[in-house]
């Protein structure tokens, strides 16, 4: 069955928070936990055997975000921000939580490293657009994240973190990464336990190496013995400080 590449968010269920977060919603600025997108039995099986896999055309949505600047979009189309470079797709489990604040922050301080290797960053999680602006109120201390520079884009009716599989059975994306080049084609796709943290320098070096490779600086084994070679020569500096 062909599934469409389009939907419509629709925000019915939504809890409508305002500035102040009184709302009575169960945690700050968004919607319960346990809300569930409305698709259909026969659709969400379909999407379980269309997941995103590395060497496939990435999935191309619009969403609502929020950006570096602090203004929003409710139509961010992620083909039109990442024409033209590489970029990394990143899904969390939600705002707010114990982990996730971490992981995006140091993402946000390596934020100068992915633009020097001509990558664009994207976050995704399950939260809505007001959760996103309030976490970004919030400092690292408060248990935000401050003004990241990347967009936060909220996948409220789940469809994006169905498709690319990452859709938990609790409702939350998995903490997942995808590496899309300029042909908007999947080279890497990593999903993450729960408890197991991202490390930004693994990412950074799976991102060289890809670029490296479609830059024709290597192939294949060639690629394989440079970077073991560049690893040896890092460990042996360490042991020899």
């Amino acid at each position: 069955m062909a599934i469409s590449k389009s939907w419509v968010y629709n925000y019915a269920d939504k809890c409508e928070c305002s500035d102040d977060d009184n709302c009575g919603c169960t945690y700050p600025a968004n919607m319960a936990r346990n809300y569930t997108a409305n698709i259909s039995n026969r659709v969400r099986s379909a999407y379980e055997y269309n997941h995103m896999r590395v060497g496939e055309l990435a999935l191309n949505w619009s969403a609502p975000a929020v950006f570096a600047d602090s203004s929003t979009s409710e139509d961010f189309r992620f083909f039109d921000y990442i024409s033209g470079s590489y970029a990394l797709l990143v899904f969390y489990r939600a705002d707010f939580s114990a982990i996730c604040p971490k992981e995006i922050t140091e993402f946000n301080q390596s934020y100068e490293e992915f633009m020097k290797r001509g990558v664009k960053l994207v976050a995704v999680s399950i939260d809505t657009l007001t959760a996103h602006q309030t976490w970004r109120r919030m400092s690292f201390a408060e248990g935000g994240v401050g003004e990241v520079q990347f967009p936060l884009v909220s996948d409220v009716n789940k469809r994006i973190s169905l498709e690319y599989g990452v859709l938990r059975e609790d409702g939350m994306a998995q903490r997942a990464s995808f590496l899309i080049d300029k042909e908007f084609v999947v080279r890497y796709a990593a999903v993450y336990d729960k408890q197991i943290i991202r490390n930004i320098n693994e990412t950074l070096r799976v991102i060289d190496t890809l670029i490296d490779a479609d830059k024709a600086k290597c192939k294949g084994l060639e690629c394989w013995m440079r970077q073991n070679e560049e690893n040896n020569e890092v460990l042996e500096r360490q042991i020899d400080w």
